[in-house]
């Protein structure tokens, strides 16, 4: 998430790439068939905290990414391919006006999606397509069932409440919740999005798409998880997720973690002890979260091997930082974080057309 008066998903006037680097592929690069994505949210660009450009770099040497999905990266793209290579691990950069990619394999051909940035990278001769999202976060309708505005534009509805919390208390109502989710566009920008894909599938490729979708998943607003997380006994099928879900696209890490109960793989908000808890919660008096920051594949020369969280294991909850006492899968907590968000890692492998699934 972010909180600017930007419209960070547009696309230039004429929808060309705002910036991009095509720099050549390491020699010592992964193995083609292993895949490991990293997706993260680079908060402001790794602006918010000192060091930031450095500290997502090092992500991803000590993660070992092959590709890497960011979002909130108007400027960390470059940054970072630049940094990368500083230090000797050259990858290919394309880069929108907000979100990134970042890949050890040639990229074929790149485009700017508006909200998401695509690249086609040929793994020995395979086709996989990447797509690096980050969504509108206003109209962030989750904040509703928690007693908090959600943030939608005037002369929206609760538009006066901004993101403030609202005098009459939390709401509850589903038709509500959806009608102001729909507002947003989400779901409409990611159908966009599997017509997109869809061609992609119908050439042959795999796809994967990560980043910052800026609302919950229908696989976390369960029955199980009701009561927990200040949803108040909402149970909802978010569209964005149902859409994803029902065009075949598999959730990495509710896949091989299915329940949200114990494994509710929240990522933002996320705890940064380096900045003051004031600048990581927008609702203060509630606990506000929730799985935003997802990876997604379709395919079935594409087997998801492992999947986890990168991050710090404190969250912020009423507005205090709180230690996560969950069962998710932590594959690393670095001593200095450089977001609000926490990372999503998935290794795959891609089969050759010879091996099948």
């Amino acid at each position: 998430m972010t909180r600017s008066d930007d419209n960070l998903g547009s696309a230039g006037a004429d929808g060309a790439l705002a910036a991009g680097a095509v720099m050549s592929v390491a020699a010592a690069a992964p193995t083609a068939r292993k895949i490991r994505v990293l997706a993260l949210n680079t908060w402001h660009s790794g602006s918010k905290i000192s060091r930031g450009i450095e500290l997502i770099t090092d992500l991803v040497v000590s993660t070992q990414a092959s590709v890497v999905l960011l979002s909130e990266a108007t400027e960390a793209t470059t940054a970072v391919a630049a940094e990368l290579v500083r230090r000797g691990h050259e990858f290919n950069a394309v880069s929108s006006h907000d979100t990134g990619i970042l890949s050890v394999f040639p990229v074929e051909d790149s485009a700017d999606l508006q909200w998401m940035v695509k690249a086609r990278l040929n793994i020995d001769g395979k086709r996989l397509t990447v797509y690096s999202a980050h969504l509108e976060y206003r109209w962030y309708a989750s904040n509703l069932p928690r007693g908090y505005g959600p943030g939608a534009p005037a002369p929206g509805e609760f538009a006066e409440h901004e993101w403030n919390k609202l005098p009459e208390g939390p709401v509850t109502d589903p038709v509500v919740i959806e009608r102001i989710n729909a507002a947003s566009s989400r779901p409409e920008i990611i159908s966009n999005f599997l017509a997109d894909a869809k061609a992609e599938i119908a050439d042959g490729s795999s796809v994967i798409i990560g980043g910052d979708l800026n609302e919950p998943s229908l696989l976390d607003w369960t029955p199980a998880t009701a009561n927990l997380f200040d949803h108040n006994g909402v149970v909802l099928a978010w569209e964005t997720t149902r859409r994803l879900q029902q065009a075949g696209f598999i959730d990495a890490y509710r896949s091989m973690y299915p329940d949200p109960a114990t494994h509710p793989g929240l990522t933002w908000p996320s705890d940064n002890v380096d900045v003051d808890v004031s600048e990581l919660a927008w609702a203060p008096e509630a606990d506000e979260r929730d799985r935003v920051d997802y990876i997604f594949a379709h395919g079935d020369k594409l087997c998801l091997s492992a999947v986890g969280i990168i991050g710090p294991r404190g969250s912020i909850v009423r507005g205090t930082r709180f230690q996560e006492p969950t069962q998710d899968n932590f594959l690393g907590s670095p001593a200095q974080w450089g977001s609000d968000h926490k990372g999503i890692f998935a290794t795959y492998q891609l089969a050759s057309s010879d091996q099948g699934a």
